[in-house]
């Protein structure tokens, strides 16, 4: 089957390998000059899409091997626009895609050239579903799912903004999710290869993207886009990066609405009613991510798409993970420093650990390489000389992914940046750890620990309720202040702090006993009395105040109990 690339053609489609249009007589195959790709012969299949600026087709190249034959083919249409400016839009795009096209979700440029007046943008063929079709298919989109869509799509977004360019063209038609094929095909012939790591969401159609050429106000362009999702100062001709923004978070309430977006605006408050449609509702935090990437005025929107990230990932520092529930105590594992020469992790842990790191910034085309250091983690991320990365982005990613992991062992974490492995790093960072989590941890490992566990019931009505109701009780607390009391700085010898120790002490053995023997409890309780009376009586006297007379005098009273045994009176 081919088809004809003719627009007047009454009749395109051809059927067989014919080289002629049996219809208008037109070339079926696209041949680009010897400069661009000898080698390739483009046919046509069928028509995909139709824009402002040009036509898409589905076709192959007959030079290739037929397990990875397609691509696609994006005829501009010079005929709807003056021809000087739909030439100067056909090279602009190509030459963004020259660039763009490096990143695995974002089709690669194959080649760019000129047939029979008409100018042709080859591009990889990306095989799955658009957004828009699986909202048709599916239905609405949860908050999960749209959460997902944004963390695959928003470092790709933030990779075109880095690079200057402006996509002015997001909405559903242009996210498609690519089918994974279990088995990866083999990449084309001097082609880009995508990390083994890649997404499946990838963002297409740069037909209507501009160059950023200076920065500072930019000069009134063209307007362009969707204007269902076009944000109000591109309508104007003065997009800027937070448009992106805004079309992106009007693709998300359309897709978990299942509403049309000019249907979610209410005119008469000037404001976005999307809550009122959802099929499912969606956390505060969610809402008011959507609501700030909603706004008119770009100085109440996020003024970039790190701000984005780092809202739907909101702990940009390492944090020290929280123990297994219920895990069996094993003493190796409570050491954070282990002995020299002794791995912090396994290296099927080790393995795993760089894997899911490697799979975090996949996007960036970087490779990550994790070394173990006593009690800390050494990262490096290492690119290319032509692949330039803002590094701090970078470690908002994988910090979050290292908190996912709950890596225990872990107390530091060293990030360094190389260039093709270089001996000096050209940026480094560590990663601190939030004293809060920390905190928070430490409670919650006490709350693990065999003596915390007995003592645990203390902190509960249950356990005091019952003891206020018997006379024991009281005698015991009486008793308790006697001690304290008799000990503190104001009538024998010690501090109120060293008072307290003796008190909790005494209270310790006089628990012991009973456990075993019964108790004389009023017989001690009138001892600590006479006690009391004679300590209280004496005031300051210099002979209480000696070291030797105070300290004796706290062992007798601690070891107390074990003479008002109840046996030893009958």
């Amino acid at each position: 089957m081919s088809y004809c690339l003719n627009p007047t053609c009454q009749h395109p489609q051809n059927l067989g390998d014919a080289e002629l249009c049996e219809s208008c007589g037109s070339k079926l195959l696209l041949i680009p000059d010897a400069q661009a790709s000898p080698a390739s012969r483009y046919r046509t299949i069928k028509p995909i899409g139709q824009g402002g600026f040009g036509r898409t087709f589905l076709a192959v190249d007959e030079t290739k091997p037929q397990i990875f034959p397609q691509c696609v083919i994006k005829q501009s249409l010079p005929q709807k626009n003056p021809a000087e400016k739909a030439d100067r839009l056909f090279h602009q795009e190509a030459a963004q895609l020259q660039i763009l096209g490096k990143h695995p979700q974002i089709p690669e440029l194959l080649a760019h050239f000129e047939q029979n007046g008409r100018q042709y943008l080859v591009q990889e063929f990306i095989d799955g579903k658009n957004l828009a079709q699986e909202l048709e298919q599916k239905g609405a989109f949860t908050e999960t799912q749209i959460r997902k869509i944004l963390q695959d799509l928003l470092p790709v977004l933030h990779f075109v903004h880095k690079s200057k360019v402006i996509h002015r063209d997001i909405k559903p038609e242009n996210i498609i999710r690519r089918r994974l094929s279990p088995t990866p095909l083999p990449p084309l012939e001097n082609s880009f290869q995508p990390s083994p790591f890649q997404k499946d969401i990838v963002l297409v159609d740069f037909g209507a993207a501009k160059k950023v050429t200076a920065p500072g106000l930019q000069p009134t362009g063209t307007i362009i886009g969707s204007a269902a999702y076009t944000a109000p100062e591109q309508l104007m001709g003065k997009a800027v990066f937070a448009s992106d923004i805004y079309s992106l978070g009007v693709t998300c309430i359309h897709l978990l609405t299942q509403i049309p977006p000019f249907d979610l605006f209410d005119t008469t408050e000037d404001a976005w009613a999307w809550r009122n449609y959802l099929k499912t509702a969606v956390s505060d935090d969610f809402g008011r991510i959507l609501d700030t990437m909603l706004q008119s005025a770009t100085n109440r929107r996020y003024s970039s798409v790190s701000a984005v990230i780092r809202q739907l990932n909101p702990k940009p520092v390492y944090l020290e993970a929280s123990p297994v529930l219920d895990a069996p105590e094993e003493p190796a594992e409570r050491v954070l420093t282990p002995a020299p020469g002794v791995s912090l992790f396994s290296p099927q842990e080790h393995a795993a650990i760089q894997q899911a790191l490697q799979e975090a910034i996949a996007p960036y085309n970087v490779i990550i390489q994790v070394n173990q250091a006593k009690h800390k983690l050494n990262i490096v991320i290492n690119r290319t000389p032509d692949n330039p990365v803002y590094y701090p982005h970078l470690a908002q990613i994988i910090t979050t992914r290292l908190t996912d992991l709950q890596l225990n062992k872990i107390a530091a974490v060293k990030l360094l940046g190389r260039v093709n492995n270089s001996r000096a790093p050209e940026w480094q960072q560590v990663l601190q750890i939030d004293p809060k989590i920390k905190l928070r941890n430490k409670i919650i490992r006490l709350h693990h620990n065999k003596l915390a566990k007995r003592i645990a019931p203390l902190a509960t009505q249950d356990f005091w309720l019952p003891k206020l109701q018997t006379k024991e009780f009281w005698i015991d607390l009486l008793m308790f202040s006697l001690v304290w009391f008799i000990f503190g700085s104001q009538i024998v010898i010690f501090n109120a702090m060293f008072a307290l120790i003796i008190s909790v002490a005494f209270m310790f053995v006089k628990y012991q006993v009973s456990q075993n023997k019964e108790f004389a409890n009023n017989n001690l309780f009138a001892t600590l009395v006479l006690l009391f009376l004679m300590a209280g009586s004496m005031g300051n006297s210099r002979i209480l105040n000696t070291g030797i007379f105070g300290f004796l005098l706290a062992c007798l009273v601690v070891a107390s109990p074990l003479f008002f045994i109840k046996e030893n009176y009958q």
